[in-house]
């Protein structure tokens, strides 16, 4: 696995949805907090969460337990729902992206600038399918890849003739050719042409 996509897999472990609930959960503590006039110390006192734990769930950079929100939602006087309120509304906030061609940050190029892949989302370790646009220049190809048991790939060819290699079978793929399979088996992508070859691929689960 190169490295590159090594660091995109440990970044991409905080989800952006989590922060969303953190950040509504920890946004209704410290407003009901703030308007009783009770500092972290005080709070800290009555429920018996540590004052440094309050303010990290406060401020979205940890979501807490149930059993935390329960014993402040006590501390301050108010309903365990009252708190946990608005979580599906975050939740679906996060369930839709949108990234601008112009922005695309995570492309990873292989063989010398011969094959590269760009994400066509982001955050994709906490989606439940990887969008990929493959571009492989003449006599390129990408690396052989082998996913979980389990995975399954899309492929369909934008741009170009590619040989798609998929265990022991080889497939010839033209423009408009599209190619399903189980991901598990070994399998790489090989520009045959005399013109960059573009293809979508689309994993799932998403694997780096």
């Amino acid at each position: 696995m190169p490295m590159a996509m090594k660091a995109a897999r440990r970044s991409a472990k905080t989800s952006g949805m989590r922060v969303d609930v953190a950040k509504t959960i920890g946004g209704k503590l410290r407003s009901v907090r703030k308007a009783q006039g009770t500092t972290l110390i005080e709070l800290a006192k009555r429920s018996g969460v540590d004052a440094a734990t309050i303010s990290r769930i406060e401020t979205g950079r940890m979501t807490g337990t149930l059993e935390s929100h329960a014993k402040l939602a006590r501390a301050l006087g108010v309903r365990l729902t009252e708190v946990l309120s608005g979580l599906e509304e975050a939740r679906v906030k996060g369930a839709v992206s949108v990234q601008a061609a112009l922005r695309r940050s995570e492309v990873y190029v292989h063989q010398a600038g011969k094959s590269s892949m760009a994400m066509l989302t982001s955050d994709v370790l906490n989606k439940k399918l990887m969008p990929v646009l493959i571009a492989i220049e003449p006599g390129g190809s990408t690396q052989k890849e082998e996913a979980k048991i389990g995975s399954e790939k899309f492929v369909y060819v934008l741009e170009g003739t590619l040989e798609a290699r998929v265990g022991e079978e080889v497939h010839h793929l033209k423009r408009g050719s599209t190619l399903y399979f189980e991901a598990s088996m070994p399998h790489s992508l090989k520009n045959t042409g005399r013109a960059t070859a573009k293809c979508l691929s689309v994993v799932t689960p998403p694997v780096l």
